[in-house]
């Protein structure tokens, strides 16, 4: 393993006791957040090859230095340069979720590096007295140009903007009635517990595993004189979801067949 004498130093100057798992999520997503920084950054054949670990933990205020070591020795870098671009990143994200400035199309935040910040920033979240901060030191010396501060309000406010940048979050299950079901593929049997999928625009506008909750639900899709793809169906169903996203419709009950327009 190859590493240098660079250091990212992590600051948590907190009033109140912070909780191990807030901490603990916090340096999980900060770690996640530099191996993607490294993989997409750096010439490095070898993914995730460069990763962080712990150096030494400080009493006080909770310290944390933090050292890059590349897995693979043969592919040497400079990690304080990899750091301090890091650090500028994440003042990027922090401005933007902000609203201090707004980012090109191309270079808007991926969900990804949303859900990371968010985590990062949660133990001063949590503690409104307190601060964070992240700089770059190499040799036991600071770069000054290389960092990072962000306070309780501030990160409270940056996990509010992360929010309205995810946008609502589905629960996992829920029960809709009168939603308007389209076909995206269905087994020619009622019996059948696979293979059918459908489009519910008012839910998701991709096609999601569908599961009739009986046989007689289904044959009301299928026990019609038309081409079931050329109808619109009124359904109650349930929606699953996992991620935030719809993972399969339950459908409960087929109210209504809309057929197509035959003038």
């Amino acid at each position: 393993m190859e590493q240098d004498d660079s250091v990212l130093r992590i600051n948590f100057n907190n009033t109140k006791p912070i909780e191990l798992v807030d901490l603990t999520v916090s340096f999980t997503a900060l770690a996640e957040s530099f191996k993607d920084y490294a993989n997409t950054h750096t010439a490095d054949p070898h993914p995730d090859n460069l990763r962080l670990y712990v150096k030494e933990i400080r009493s006080g205020s909770v310290i944390a230095d933090l050292i890059a070591v590349a897995q693979q020795a043969q592919w040497i870098m400079e990690h304080a340069e990899v750091f301090a671009g890091f650090v500028a990143s994440t003042n990027d994200l922090v401005n933007f979720f902000l609203g201090r400035e707004t980012l090109a199309p191309t270079a808007a935040p991926t969900t990804r590096q949303a859900k990371y910040i968010a985590q990062f920033v949660e133990p001063v979240a949590k503690d409104f007295g307190s601060q964070m901060n992240m700089n770059v030191m190499e040799g036991g010396i600071v770069h000054v140009h290389n960092h990072f501060q962000i306070g309780g309000m501030e990160a409270n406010a940056l996990q509010n903007g992360v929010s309205r940048f995810l946008g609502p979050q589905l629960p996992s299950s829920q029960f809709l009635t009168d939603q308007l079901m389209v076909l995206e593929q269905v087994k020619n049997a009622a019996a059948a517990k696979s293979g059918d999928r459908g489009i519910i625009e008012s839910v998701h506008p991709k096609p999601v595993k569908l599961q009739f909750s009986t046989e007689e639900a289904k044959r009301r899709v299928l026990d019609i004189h038309e081409n079931p793809f050329d109808c619109v169906f009124q359904v109650n169903v349930e929606v699953r979801s996992a991620g935030g996203k719809p993972a399969m419709y339950r459908v409960l009950e087929v109210t209504e067949v809309i057929r197509p327009d035959t003038d």
